[in-house]
């Protein structure tokens, strides 16, 4: 616990019956609130004192025994305005330090709420299925999805989602990465998670030819965002020249082809590889690539980004 790592002595603060009673529907009984609190805080072998608050600031406004206010980040801004009622006291500002929010498997804020909900356990283990839609109804994206959530959830409850990827047709360069973030973004409405994924063409400049990269982003319902891709490929010199000429790469594809969808098939790669591997597949690594700063926040949650 930061509280016991910056001071030998802490006090803390329970929220009273009426003002939790304020935002909440179902409250565990103060005395009750208090005892389990105790009994955690004991575990530390350090001296506390535990209080009730009835308002925003509670004791900390007014007290001038205290040097730390330890808080979480959606207490941050509370906590700064605190210290400017404390200047206007004429009171020194106290030290804030913000611990990160503790985040349950769905990525939402561990809450009293949710356990007694029924929704996560004490631990942040998912109770219910993690819902993710897709912002696609290809159905090589949505199985893709499946693939991959399947073995980290156990219960999962995947639905593809027509959006607007807002990009052209056939995306080039950053676009690409703009039409997964927009088709995640579009997609979640009140799922756990929304995931977009974008296929296009990236150039590289040391080799003057284009790759087909396939990027994944994913939104929580914080908005945080996490993205990778998979592997790039070549495509054939024609392709690339009905391109330049206006046409998509789908076009293309089934001029030279002859296989309508092929991206709702085994993919341009299948075709391509002759199967070595296909657009599932492909797309499968897209999505892993997507989803490891959350299978280890503890390293990555600086730089999740909010785009």
């Amino acid at each position: 616990m930061r509280a016991f790592e910056v001071s030998d002595e802490i006090l803390v603060g329970i929220v009273s019956d009426r003002m939790a009673l304020g935002t909440r529907k179902i409250v565990k009984p103060f005395a009750e609130r208090r005892r389990i609190l105790e009994k955690y805080l004991s575990t530390f072998r350090k001296p506390f004192e535990i209080v009730s608050i009835d308002d925003r600031f509670g004791p900390a406004i007014t007290s001038e025994e205290l040097d730390f206010l330890i808080v979480s980040e959606e207490s941050n801004k509370t906590a700064y305005e605190l210290n400017e009622r404390r200047r206007g006291k004429g009171l020194s500002p106290l030290e804030i330090e913000v611990v990160p929010t503790v985040l349950a498997e769905d990525f939402k804020p561990i809450r009293s709420s949710r356990i007694i909900n029924k929704e996560i356990d004490a631990d942040g283990r998912l109770l219910v299925p993690l819902k993710v839609n897709v912002g696609s109804d290809n159905p090589i994206k949505i199985e893709a999805v499946r693939r991959i959530l399947r073995p980290l959830y156990g219960l999962i409850d995947v639905n593809g989602v027509h959006v607007d990827s807002e990009v052209p047709h056939q995306p080039k360069e950053d676009e690409v990465i703009e039409g997964a973030v927009n088709r995640a973004k579009n997609a979640i409405g009140n799922a756990h998670l929304g995931i977009g994924i974008e296929a296009g063409l990236i150039w590289n400049e040391r080799l003057k030819w284009f790759f087909d990269v396939q990027y994944c982003a994913i939104v929580d319902s914080l908005g945080k965002i996490t993205l990778g891709h998979g592997p790039g490929f070549w495509y054939p010199p024609a392709v690339i020249e009905d391109v330049k000429n206006g046409m998509s790469v789908d076009e293309s594809m089934f001029k030279l082809t002859g296989i309508g969808s092929i991206g709702h098939r085994m993919g341009s790669v299948g075709f391509l590889s002759k199967e070595l591997i296909n657009r599932t597949e492909l797309t499968e690594m897209a999505v892993i690539a997507a989803f490891i700063p959350r299978v280890r926040p503890e390293l990555y949650s600086k730089i999740w980004r909010q785009l």
